[in-house]
């Protein structure tokens, strides 16, 4: 875009999904305010080139739950008031399309996201009502979504279907490639050279399945002794219950566990044999497009939006997320056929780019769009 614009994003700016939006935008020039009321401090660098307002800075009394509700509102209307952007875009319906929708801001662009609308809209009544709310349809000029099945449930939620578009903001695939491989990884965590590396995709949260990927891997592990599970979970509140039933289950010396950092994960995803994905939901996620982005097969959970993705037979297995036989078998199946693993690799690494496109190219002619109307 030949102008500049000042874009004021409202989301969790922990996230990194919802960083990388800024970032995309930022990088080209934009001027990109965040507001927020969680942030991870521990991310050196991340949030570079980005304005960021915590609302506990705005609002001392927004650190006080029983306020928080009450203060939201004006510390939104004060923070564009400063700012003047020239465009907002709300990210998540709960909390934060919720209180944008609330204050008024626009021209307003929204990005439900996938469990989002997909589940906790639908959790209750009032979450119900308040997703309804940030759904905005009588102000929101253009939604952003990643998968059909987002775009369905945002429907359903009073969204107007002809006011979406398919950008994959959320994920960064240009760094990502077969060529980044570098299996030495592997024998320096003692490992043998013909080791056949799982690795497993998300976090330790009671929705991610990861009980499932453990005893599968116990089972298939059995039978094929040179398999190995390597972890990329880096966050969520269940790994205590993730370390004892590996203990439990005796797989420990088979399997390993990092927080890789986003500059290692093109070299790990690419080094990996496999992958897998169990989430009971989820859209698009970045993970597994980076993963296909690196030539790898997936074994993937039948849930909204990853068969849009990944069917068997074509890039990998899908398999039910709660069936240990099921996925014990897809493990083995991939794990025992080299030519498959390639041929499903190929394909994912076709697909994802004849789909990607440039996510901040499509965003910035979007904003263009919303500001002529």
């Amino acid at each position: 875009m030949a102008d500049s614009l000042c874009i004021l994003g409202i989301g969790d700016a922990k996230s990194r999904h919802f960083v990388r939006w800024a970032q995309r935008l930022a990088e080209q020039g934009h001027v990109v305010h965040i507001v927020s009321g969680r942030y991870n401090p521990r991310r050196e660098g991340e949030h570079d080139g980005l304005v960021l307002h915590q609302l506990q800075e705005v609002d001392p009394l927004y650190r006080m739950p029983l306020a928080r509700r009450y203060r939201m509102i004006p510390a939104l209307k004060r923070i564009a008031k400063e700012v003047k952007p020239d465009l907002v875009h709300s990210h998540y319906l709960l909390p934060y399309g919720y209180w944008t929708a609330r204050a008024g801001l626009g021209p307003l662009v929204v990005s439900p996201w996938g469990k989002d609308a997909i589940v906790d809209a639908w959790s209750s009544p009032e979450a119900e009502e308040r997703a309804r709310i940030g759904i905005a349809p009588d102000r929101a000029l253009a939604y952003v979504v990643n998968s059909q099945a987002l775009e369905d449930a945002s429907v359903r939620l009073g969204a107007p279907r002809e006011k979406f578009h398919r950008i994959f903001w959320h994920a960064r695939i240009d760094n990502y490639s077969p060529e980044k491989a570098d299996r030495s990884r592997w024998r320096e965590l003692g490992w043998p050279d013909d080791a056949v590396v799982c690795l497993s995709l998300r976090n330790f949260r009671p929705y991610s399945n990861l009980d499932i990927v453990l005893k599968a891997f116990a089972a298939a592990h059995a039978q094929m002794p040179e398999l190995r599970l390597f972890s990329t979970a880096g966050g969520g509140w269940t790994r205590d219950e993730f370390d004892a039933l590996a203990k439990e289950l005796g797989i420990e010396p088979y399997m390993a566990v990092r927080d890789v950092h986003r500059y290692e994960m093109p070299a790990v995803n690419a080094s990996a044999d496999f992958a897998v994905s169990l989430a009971d939901v989820d859209s698009s996620p970045a993970s597994l497009l980076e993963t296909m982005a690196s030539g790898v097969p997936v074994i993937a959970g039948r849930a909204p939006s990853l068969d849009e993705w990944i069917q068997s037979g074509h890039g990998g297995e899908l398999v039910e997320r709660h069936d240990v036989p099921a996925v014990t078998e897809a493990m083995l199946k991939l794990a025992r056929d080299p030519q498959l693993r390639k041929t499903y690799g190929e394909r994912n690494l076709a697909e994802v780019h004849a789909r990607f496109g440039d996510p901040t190219a499509q965003l910035e002619q979007l904003y263009r769009e919303v500001l002529a109307r």
